[in-house]
């Protein structure tokens, strides 16, 4: 009996640890395009930022999925825009591209990966002063086909939503302002 309760306790302190080793630290230096957000203020008014969004996606030969705005009580507007799911890479250049854009891209043993692809969704708003606020929420995923057979969402490193960030300040005549770290 005690022998079982033994091994019972090494497995679960096994596990426990396991678990613990699971949850990767973030390295700052190993992802220095990662932030908590991407945003920005821009001095300019929301339809002329809501058209350089859009000439934004159009650039990166990418489709709008989904667009909407509103106005509130305020009369100030509020929108979001939603990139289709934008391919970067096919067949075997698949997993490169995940360890480039990815932060910890699941390793599946045998995994045959056949695409990696990126959405992208603004959330704009007016401000009062005329200023609009864009939000960038971007997402990583990619389909394995060989063992799972499915499509799997990873973490983005912040690189693609930074220069898509980049690339929406050019579109609207601002200077290039990239910063690492």
């Amino acid at each position: 009996m005690k022998k079982i309760f033994s091994l019972s306790l090494l497995f679960i302190l096994s596990v426990v640890i396991t678990h613990s080793q699971d949850k990767t630290t973030i390295e700052p230096e190993k992802y220095p395009y990662l932030k908590e957000k991407y945003e920005y203020t821009f001095h300019k008014g929301f339809d002329e930022v809501w058209e350089a969004v859009l000439k934004s996606i159009e650039e990166i030969e990418c489709q709008i999925m989904q667009k909407n705005s509103r106005q509130d009580d305020n009369g100030l507007y509020r929108g979001k825009i939603e990139s289709d799911f934008c391919i970067f890479a096919i067949g075997d250049t698949s997993w490169q591209n995940f360890k480039y854009y990815a932060i910890e891209p699941p390793f599946i043993r045998g995994g045959v990966w056949v695409s990696g692809r990126f959405q992208y969704k603004f959330i704009l708003r007016e401000e009062e002063n005329g200023d609009t606020y864009v939000r960038i929420i971007g997402e990583v995923s990619g389909f394995e086909i060989h063992v799972t057979n499915k499509v799997h969402f990873f973490k983005s490193n912040g690189f693609k939503e930074t220069m898509m960030l980049e690339r929406l300040k050019k579109n609207l005549g601002l200077p290039f302002e990239l910063k690492e770290g």
